[in-house]
């Protein structure tokens, strides 16, 4: 949550030492970080979430991702972008940071990449009905310069521009172009730069004029709609809170049952052997000849159901939304279905194993899920013994 900004000392540190022009002077005594009273400006702990979709909304629907974006209103998009700064950009910067407000000075999200070496992204978000133009573009560029100027905001490393349609053509060739860009700029200073301050006319003078010519332009940059979309799918979690279940976009990796016993699943083969001991037919059954016994084809399918179930305890993770346990959910639903039958009366643990196995089998998974359509009969014997390894089903009382 965001809160009002009262201690300026670390975005005045965020600003101090960034005097990196050509005549150093521009930057001297000009390292005071200035906002309005109501600027809100707070360090992201977490993604924001307050415009998530809801649990319904996500498994339905049938819009394309661009779609989606362009329906969202200005303040979800902005939520999406500080999200998606902090989360899939999260191994470049230390901190990110969203700017709300009327007088945020043209800055949507600071993030950091190096406090100690004063290094920053500025990130600013437009979502317009049409592609951006010069018109809409080119006065953000001027409120920044003049900022960045005057002291009131750092000097960033990149300053990206975005938005859900994107420039148009002829602004992206303009844009990128450093020394068409600064042109534009200055020839246009008088008309671009009205809306700065409101109601004032800033005149451009010999030294912010010689501050602009002293600027890399190549600082601004923009982010296409698809790249955006792109890196956005990466994180799965967070796309899916926006943008919905794309059961195109998820994988499930097969697992093959190592050929040793592996530590993981040491618990249910324990109990599993322990439920061989007890039938009335075994001998002296051990993790190491039963591979060898009556009992291999039993247990190589219990393994092979074990790992079915592992493949959808990953898939889950990687993909279900937000902080959801899906396979967790699962197991749970499972453990109260098969209670009654594991905790009838058996002659034997095989007994009362085989048993438990055939009633989980008739179990119905919740629908609406990312692992729905995924659960066969082995996913169901599978999750079983998963709770057997977690000490929930124990063949032998």
């Amino acid at each position: 949550m965001m809160t009002k900004l009262h201690d300026y000392n670390l975005l005045n540190e965020v600003v101090r030492n960034t005097n990196n022009f050509k005549e150093r002077n521009f930057m001297k005594s000009r390292t005071n970080l200035r906002f309005d009273t109501d600027v809100t400006f707070a360090p992201l702990q977490d993604v924001e979430r307050k415009h998530y979709l809801t649990e319904q909304q996500m498994f339905n629907q049938n819009r394309t991702d661009k779609e989606i974006l362009y329906a969202m209103d200005e303040d979800t998009y902005e939520e999406l972008v500080a999200s998606w700064a902090f989360s899939c950009l999260s191994g470049k910067y230390e901190q990110t940071y969203r700017i709300g407000g009327a007088g945020d000075n043209g800055i949507d999200i600071l993030a950091v990449i190096s406090k100690s070496n004063n290094e920053y992204d500025i990130y600013q978000c437009k979502h317009y009905e049409n592609s951006l133009t010069p018109s809409v573009v080119y006065p953000e560029v001027c409120k920044i310069l003049y900022h960045i100027f005057n002291g009131v905001i750092p000097l960033p490393k990149s300053y990206f521009i975005l938005a859900p349609k994107n420039l148009t053509s002829g602004l992206i060739r303009s844009y990128t172009n450093s020394n068409n860009l600064k042109e534009a700029i200055k020839s246009n200073w008088g008309s671009y730069s009205k809306n700065i301050i409101k109601g004032k006319t800033i005149p451009m003078n010999s030294e912010l004029s010689a501050f602009i010519d002293s600027l890399d332009f190549s600082i601004f940059k923009y982010i296409s709609p698809d790249d955006f979309l792109t890196r956005l799918r990466e994180n799965k979690h967070l796309y899916a809170q926006y943008f919905g279940i794309r059961k195109e976009l998820i994988s499930r990796m097969p697992i093959t049952p190592p050929d040793t016993v592996q530590v993981q699943e040491s618990n249910y083969i324990n109990h599993l052997v322990d439920a061989y001991n007890d039938s009335e037919e075994a001998k002296s059954i051990t993790i190491e000849n039963v591979s060898h016994s009556s009992y291999a084809h039993h247990f190589d399918r219990a393994r092979n159901c074990f790992w079915i179930s592992e493949s959808l305890r990953k898939m889950s993770e990687e993909n279900a939304p937000g902080d959801t346990d899906e396979f967790g959910e699962f197991k749970k639903d499972m453990e109260y279905h098969v209670a009654d039958t594991y905790e009838d009366f058996f002659p034997n643990a095989l007994a009362r194993n085989k048993a438990v196995i055939k009633e989980a089998t008739t179990f119905s998974p919740k629908a609406d899920r990312v692992i729905s359509g995924e659960i066969s009969s082995g996913e169901k014997i599978g999750v079983c013994y998963h709770l057997s390894n977690d000490n929930k089903l124990i063949w032998k009382q």
